[in-house]
């Protein structure tokens, strides 16, 4: 799930007003309210975003996000002992 979409929902679930979050971020509305819609931020403001949520808001941001990664490639496994 892309970061947007999990943002929104969790929004939605814990009852978290993009205004009270912007405060609490230290944000502007604007900025969270792009955010919300898929825009892009600097890292800065999306930690910033991240930090103020509940930490339980959070996690369930994160595990979100993590979840629907059917379509990711993975990593390739390092050989610790490479001597090559």
């Amino acid at each position: 799930m892309r970061f947007s979409e999990a943002f929104r929902e969790t929004l939605f679930r814990y009852n978290i007003k993009g205004t009270d979050l912007a405060q609490k971020s230290g944000l502007t509305a604007s900025q969270v309210s792009k955010f919300r819609n898929g825009e892009n931020l600097r890292i800065d403001s999306v930690e910033r975003i991240l930090e103020a949520l509940p930490l339980e808001a959070r996690e369930y941001m994160l595990l979100l996000v993590l979840d629907k990664q059917e379509d990711r490639v993975p990593l390739p496994s390092k050989n610790l002992s490479s001597e090559d």
